[in-house]
């Protein structure tokens, strides 16, 4: 008996601009601040949260992502994903109790820690809790506004099209900070220090976790290949041989996938 097909594909896409790809692929991929609105019907919560976002979709289903994020990907695959500690987030709806006890529930938890660190007995209660307000930064709004620099808000956008995976690294990480108030990275001038700051977190992979690479336009792919050839000290000749049949373009799948 044949297994039933999955709707979920075997890879994670990161979409991003040119420069972007081009400087994963000559280090790895960096952890940045993103700014994370939860919206309930009472209560709403933002906070800064250092990640980095992948998504989980077909090729077939990539056109729209790329419009939004980039028309530069790349693809790793899940084996990759688990071995690293991703995880899909959990879309909840703003119109659920749920989620406004989710927020009254995180809020009183993160206060309580707040008094307990003044305290010197109680390092393991306060980690008891802030395992707990981990919770916070695998949570997203099924469907809520989409702000981005440059473009005209959407209102009513369902981020749980994207299907999201986020790699956050671990509470205890050294010289960065789990989460931040939004107070400090309301700017992008004051986004891009904090991230300056945390420049040497990064998520690490091999040129063999790699199954696809997109650049937006034909002609651009004998420069990525270029590319590859300068950063070789990270890729084999075989797996530059590999990925060279596995660049695609944002134009090939918006017209023939």
């Amino acid at each position: 008996m044949s297994k039933d097909k999955s709707l979920y594909p075997e890879i994670l896409f990161h979409f991003c601009n040119k420069d972007g790809m081009f400087g994963i692929l000559k280090s790895t991929f960096r952890v940045s601040y993103a700014r994370e609105k939860i919206i309930g019907q009472e209560r709403s919560r933002e906070i800064g949260v250092p990640m980095v976002s992948f998504c989980d979709l077909k090729l077939s289903e990539v056109s729209s992502h790329m419009s939004k994020y980039g028309h530069y990907g790349i693809g790793l695959t899940k084996e990759w994903a688990n071995k690293n500690g991703l995880n899909p987030v959990l879309y909840i709806s703003q119109y659920s109790p749920f989620t406004d006890g989710l927020i009254q529930g995180l809020d009183g938890i993160h206060a309580h820690r707040r008094k307990l660190e003044q305290s010197s007995d109680s390092n393991e209660l306060s980690t008891d809790y802030m395992n707990i307000f981990n919770t916070y930064r695998y949570v997203k709004n099924y469907e809520a506004p989409l702000h981005r620099k440059n473009h005209e808000k959407i209102e009513k956008y369902r981020f749980a099209d994207e299907r999201e995976w986020r790699y956050v690294p671990p509470l205890n990480t050294e010289g960065l900070a789990p989460f931040v108030p939004i107070t400090t990275i309301k700017t992008e001038k004051q986004k891009a220090e904090l991230n300056e700051s945390i420049r040497h977190i990064g998520l690490q992979f091999e040129p063999e976790d790699i199954r696809y690479l997109v650049v937006e336009r034909d002609q651009e792919i004998a420069e990525l290949i270029n590319h590859l050839e300068l950063v070789k000290e990270r890729f084999s000749w075989e797996t530059l041989e590999r990925l060279k049949s596995r660049i695609l373009t944002a134009e090939q799948i918006n017209v023939d996938i």
